[in-house]
């Protein structure tokens, strides 16, 4: 079973049931591995109420500060669970009170060794800006034109009494805050930083149903998103301090598919920049990702080939039932067949077997069941590539697992070829992954461990791109 900590938006209470721990200090630090994933168990006496509360750390699946929700320290053991990720730590005091041994619940059991450390695990960021600023930065709330929908976001303006080009930050797939917070980094505030110390404003925005920011997220799919794109554009329009004429969107991953959305339905914007965009169709993209996914966790070409059939499967279910309730007898009857099919030691490496089979494989093929993924696997870029004409840059990490440099930038020289565009640059960046940070195998479960949030060059050649316009 491979260890997954699924973070969801619950919000919970701590209940505490604890009895006295002698000679356990006011904050401890408990570091253990499950698979060569570190688990950190943090806990403390707070000071108010003197009673112990804990958090759980898993810094290489960038998850932090997991709150327990249900804590008993006692004289011989530990246990701590968390609501919000539905699994927690049960575990006994061994080698004069240095270790717990126990076990890790969620979903299935694995043993757990847990640690006493001296040091929290310190995540280190460089980059991370630092006041003072030399702009101005204002937080703002923001509508859509029947008020039905509330923006946060965060301003930077250059301080100067001229009006400046500006920019709006466009995040990946999933829900993320203005800062595009993941693993520790907080991307779009060190290019916002970096952008406005360079005369250039930028506006970033939580997405929906995160931070201040409200509005339905689960019928959502990429062309929602865009429009939220052109209600910051209509902000940013009627700004005293902002050029009008002068703004453009920067989009990273699945930000880089929703920029031309929004251009190709408004005048106004007068640029793009693709951060590691999408320049093929989604379905090839995601079939991309999951075969090297599963690459690494070790199938053969075999392997690969008949989980390739289960891909396909799955695609085209999602792309012929848009009625999940029409769908659920007609997967299930198929699932069946290609189970059948396939060996038992193949199935094994996926998890398709013992008793959390089914709950895996519904798991993993409810994803592309989703109005956003159905959405996805049907997006071809040649819808809106091919009707740009404003000036496009787009830079791709040539060690990019999950947006492949290659591909996807030819697919974006083919396609602004074809609309004729005569002012686009597309860059393959040597040694950067999806985030583009400097790595070494590109993989996602560096990203944490990598402490530059995003190259300095990437920065530099987007800044002079931009005043180049």
């Amino acid at each position: 079973m491979k260890l997954k900590l699924l973070l969801t938006f619950l919000t919970a209470t701590c209940f505490i049931n604890q009895l006295a721990a002698q000679d356990l200090p006011s904050k401890t630090v408990w570091e253990g591995k499950i698979e060569n994933i570190r688990i950190f168990l943090r806990i403390s006496k707070d000071s108010l109420t003197n009673q112990y509360v804990a958090v759980f750390d898993s810094p290489d699946q960038g998850a932090m500060g997991l709150k327990v929700s249900e804590l008993k320290v006692t004289n011989d053991s530990v246990t701590a669970f968390s609501a919000q990720i539905g699994g927690g730590f049960y575990g006994a005091f061994k080698s004069g009170r240095t270790e717990l041994a126990g076990e890790w619940k969620q979903g299935g059991t694995l043993p757990l060794v847990l640690k006493r450390v001296e040091k929290e695990f310190e995540i280190k960021r460089p980059q991370m800006p630092k006041a003072p600023f030399p702009y101005k930065e204002e937080k703002v709330i923001y509508y859509n034109t029947d008020k039905s929908i509330q923006y946060g976001a965060t301003l930077t303006l250059p301080d100067t009494n001229k009006q400046v080009p500006a920019v709006i930050l466009i995040t990946g797939s999933g829900q993320q805050d203005r800062d595009e917070t993941l693993f520790g980094h907080k991307p779009f505030w060190v290019i916002a930083d970096y952008l406005s110390r360079n005369g250039i404003a930028v506006l970033r925005v939580d997405d929906r149903g995160v931070g201040e920011t409200t509005g339905e997220v689960m019928n959502a799919t990429s062309l929602d998103f865009a429009g939220d794109v052109l209600v910051g554009m209509e902000y940013l329009k009627a700004h005293q301090g902002i050029d009008s004429k002068k703004i453009g969107l920067i989009g990273h991953s699945e930000g880089g598919i929703i920029g031309p959305m929004a251009a190709v339905q408004s005048k106004d914007v007068a640029f793009i920049v693709s951060l590691a965009g999408v320049g093929i169709k989604g379905r090839e993209l995601m079939a991309m990702q999951l075969k090297s996914n599963y690459e690494q966790l070790g199938l053969n070409k075999e392997e690969v080939s008949r989980f390739d059939s289960l891909l396909n499967m799955l695609f085209d279910l999602s792309a012929t039932y848009s009625d999940n309730e029409e769908l659920k007898p007609i997967f299930a009857k198929k699932m069946k067949v290609w189970l059948n099919s396939q060996p038992e030691p193949f199935l094994a490496k996926l998890g398709y077997t013992g008793p959390q089979a089914y709950n895996n494989i519904d798991e993993f093929a409810a994803r592309f069941f989703l109005p956003w993924m159905r959405s996805f696997l049907k997006y071809d870029p040649a819808t809106t590539l091919t009707k740009i004409k404003i000036p496009v840059l787009a830079l791709n990490g040539e060690k990019d697992v999950q947006v492949s440099a290659q591909e996807n930038l030819s697919g974006f020289k083919t396609l602004l070829t074809k609309a004729g565009n005569k002012n686009f640059k597309v860059i393959a960046m040597p040694g950067l992954n999806h985030l583009f940070q400097h790595a070494k195998t590109g993989l996602v479960s560096e990203y944490v461990t990598i402490e530059e949030t995003i190259s300095p060059e990437v920065l530099n050649i987007m800044k002079n791109w931009i005043k180049s316009l």
